[in-house]
């Protein structure tokens, strides 16, 4: 596939604005599924709907980030799957956002709490061959403890494995032949 250029002046336009560059520059670098997303939360923080979602999400948001601190008074890092399903094959669900939405799940809870991750891959799952993830969290304004755990990990699976995870993945190209942002 080709390397995708993104425009950062409009055509055709000799002395842009800031805002046109922008916009022919979003219009260029985003996917579908990114404008998407922001549509939608831009939607959601807008007049009428603002004060309904955004203080209640705000409320919910501190609950989590709580849950998240008391957590981290018994575990250095926290564990969990990257994703409920393996991996997609690229372009596979291009056409199905809510599957694309679904397999967000696991990694929501981190963005909402305020913590960093990082996503490793853990395995070639025996039903289709196709990478499975873990993440790895740790506790706000510690993300130097979340590489050292990731590098040490990565390093044992690294070994493990014999080298990279995906060199032992089959073709992950979709069997509709599309490519991942087309």
């Amino acid at each position: 596939m080709p390397a995708r250029t993104v425009v950062t002046s409009p055509e055709g336009i000799d002395d842009p604005s800031a805002e046109q560059v922008m916009a022919a520059t979003r219009e260029a670098g985003f996917g579908d599924e990114v404008k998407r997303r922001i549509i939608l939360g831009t939607y959601a923080l807008s007049s009428g709907y603002y004060d309904a979602y955004y203080g209640s999400a705000q409320k919910v948001r501190r609950l989590i980030a709580d849950d998240f601190a008391r957590a981290f008074e018994q575990a250095d890092v926290l564990v969990s799957p990257t994703a409920p399903t393996t991996a997609f094959r690229f372009g596979d669900k291009i056409d199905d956002p809510m599957a694309m939405y679904l397999n967000d799940i696991a990694t929501i809870p981190a963005n909402l709490a305020g913590v960093p991750g990082m996503s490793l891959p853990s395995g070639l799952a025996p039903e289709d061959g196709l990478p499975v993830g873990f993440q790895i969290l740790a506790p706000a304004m510690q993300d130097e403890r979340l590489y050292a755990v990731g590098a040490a990990l990565e390093a044992r699976l690294l070994d493990a494995w014999g080298g990279p995870l995906l060199a032992q993945a089959p073709d992950l190209t979709a069997a509709t032949g599309r490519e991942a942002g087309r």
